[in-house]
């Protein structure tokens, strides 16, 4: 009795110890509900580093936060150089979750951007503060609903009332409720959604089902961060170090030993995404159209869109990002694998300095020199809406008598975005899973063999193989083993 009233009286010193802590933590003494909760929508001390001891550091490492906002882009063509930072923050600073080089225009790093948990977030109402160049006030302005409904919940002022005495314990009871981890629709419906543009993603479907066996995996699952700790600092040298870690299909916890018979799991060089990656849809996928192609070559982005559904481009990746351009990277290289992309055609002029660019203007990764949007409207000297090779090389912006870009060149380079969504399975997506005869015998059809390095289908026979009578079996670990049907024994 004697060592349970001495176990009692250690919890009831450390809850009251922590009550002088956190009892004040941003209460002003007038509203139902205080920072205590994390509801105005801001990072501070007073919230949630009040707890997340490591929340500077984690603001100081996380590469959504540290972002290159000067790093160009061809899909966005915008010369952050000609055009200024301010410009960049207005047109893109809302899918910046704020600090890091925000830190700078007011914007502080908006946990709730992720992290707020009544589906109350206004992204749009953010944005449209970025744009009208109120950045101090942006994050403010998504939260401002989220926080009426919170302090008008009933059960959030009970809890302050019970607070006010042992506010941890009761914080830690309710706190994920309003403010907990990061669901899949604060990855996509806010930011992410611009990746539909480019790989064709149904994430921000309402029939996300019917085209990802993973619909209903969140993003954190596979998307880790095991770096992130509430109590424990990390030093780093490279902010990129923390960089979130995406788990392979293979990893524990997801399909670790998986088999799908000897013949097929010797293609070590074939990522699984290949075969179930098969087709991806078009037209309207929550608001946005996959891409064919943008042209910026005279001077304003034209977009022509996949409409229908189609098949990836399989192609060789090593699953780093070397590039400067999206790019495959050339079979036998180290590490890569035979992985979908999306193949998106971009135009753009370039100011002709790299020589590779110059001597291969359309195969070349390199990033090279972009003519900045504005130069390419002004060169079109007769206003037919249409820029020509010579007006773009004698233009003469400056005016000095002297063409600014002699040596324009105007680049087509097809760009492959890496496909890793839109998983299809035997029951979900627009297509089954690619089998044997997709990509070998007499009715392969899902592979150019030619445009990944190999003279023919390396299963080719004479006379071709119908390989449509292979089966690829499905063997799970554990799985309980089919049921025998037997005569009964009377």
């Amino acid at each position: 009795m004697a060592r349970l009233e001495i176990i009692l009286l250690g919890a009831a010193i450390f809850i009251f110890a922590f009550a002088g802590v956190f009892a004040s933590m941003g209460y002003s003494g007038n509203e139902a509900i205080a920072t205590h909760y994390m509801t105005e929508g801001e990072w501070s001390d007073a919230s949630c580093g009040g707890c997340h001891f490591t929340a500077p550091d984690h603001v100081a490492t996380n590469t959504h936060i540290q972002r290159d906002i000067g790093k160009w882009d061809p899909l966005t063509n915008f010369d952050i150089e000609v055009e200024g930072e301010d410009e960049w923050v207005k047109n893109f600073g809302a899918y910046h979750p704020g600090g890091g080089e925000l830190e700078k225009y007011g914007v502080d790093a908006d946990c709730m951007i992720c992290h707020e948990q009544y589906g109350e977030y206004d992204f749009d109402a953010r944005a449209e503060f970025f744009t009208a160049g109120n950045f101090e006030d942006a994050n403010a302005a998504a939260m401002e609903a989220a926080n009426v409904k919170v302090q008008q919940d009933t059960i959030r002022k009970i809890t302050y009332v019970g607070n006010a005495v042992t506010p941890l314990p009761l914080l830690l009871l309710f706190h994920d409720s309003v403010n907990g981890a990061p669901v899949k629709e604060s990855c996509s419906d806010n930011c992410h959604v611009t990746n539909v543009e480019t790989t064709a993603v149904t994430w921000a479907s309402e029939d996300y089902h019917k085209f990802d066996a993973h619909a209903d995996v969140n993003c954190v699952e596979c998307h880790e961060i095991s770096q992130s700790s509430m109590f424990v600092k990390q030093d780093l040298e490279n902010i990129h170090e923390v960089e979130a870690e995406t788990k392979s299909c293979d990893d524990p916890g997801c399909h670790e030993g998986i088999s799908h018979g000897p013949i097929v799991d010797a293609h070590e060089t074939v990522a699984c995404e290949s075969c179930h990656i098969p087709a991806l849809p078009g037209g309207d996928l929550g608001g946005v159209t996959p891409l064919a192609s943008f042209d910026w070559s005279n001077g304003e982005r034209a977009d022509s869109y996949k409409d229908d559904s189609f098949e990836p481009v399989l192609a060789w990746s090593n699953g780093v990002e070397g590039h400067e351009l999206p790019a495959s990277d050339g079979r036998g290289e180290d590490g890569v694998l035979l992985e979908p992309f999306n193949v998106v055609t971009g135009i753009w002029w370039d100011a002709g300095i790299n020589s590779d660019i110059v001597s291969s203007p359309n195969t070349s990764n390199e990033m090279g020199d972009a003519i900045p949007v504005s130069d390419v409207k002004a060169a079109d000297s007769n206003s037919d809406g249409v820029v020509t090779a010579d007006e773009m090389r004698s233009f003469d912006g400056d005016l000095d008598d002297n063409a600014d870009y002699p040596n324009a060149v105007l680049r087509t380079v097809e760009l492959y975005y890496k496909l890793s969504h839109n998983i299809a399975s035997s029951e979900v997506g627009l297509a089954d899973p690619l089998a044997c005869a997709d990509c070998h015998g007499s009715t392969a059809n899902a592979i150019d063999w030619e445009s990944i390095g190999f003279i023919s289908d390396p299963a080719q026979t004479d006379p071709p193989t119908d390989f449509t009578l292979k089966d690829i079996s499905v063997t799970i670990p554990g799985a309980k083993p089919p049921e025998v049907e037997r005569e009964p024994a009377f």
